[in-house]
């Protein structure tokens, strides 16, 4: 699966709908927290970092394919990553 960023294509692996179900919870809550919630940047980065290994092989291929963007444009990418394998709208995060 491609996705498509303002940094960039990104080569993603495909996942499976029973991965994207067990994810979609987690996503759901994270996703549907206020941004002033003290909780949510920790959970955000935590979902990052899974949907990293789900997306890419594994540490390795994700530093080469992540290779040369700064923390925020990272976190850019794998917010559309995510949005992408979860089917979400970005202007409804929470898929409801």
């Amino acid at each position: 699966m491609i996705v498509e960023t303002k940094h960039g294509e990104f080569e993603v692996n495909d996942i499976t709908r029973k991965q994207r179900r067990d994810h979609y919870k987690k996503v759901k809550l994270v996703f549907s927290l206020q941004d002033d919630d003290p909780k949510k940047p920790e959970l955000l980065h935590d979902l990052a970092d899974e949907f990293t290994l789900l997306a890419f092989k594994d540490e390795k291929e994700a530093e080469q394919k992540l290779k040369g963007l700064d923390a925020m444009q990272e976190d850019e990418v794998l917010a559309k990553i995510i949005v992408a394998y979860m089917g979400l709208d970005m202007g409804n995060s929470t898929g409801d």
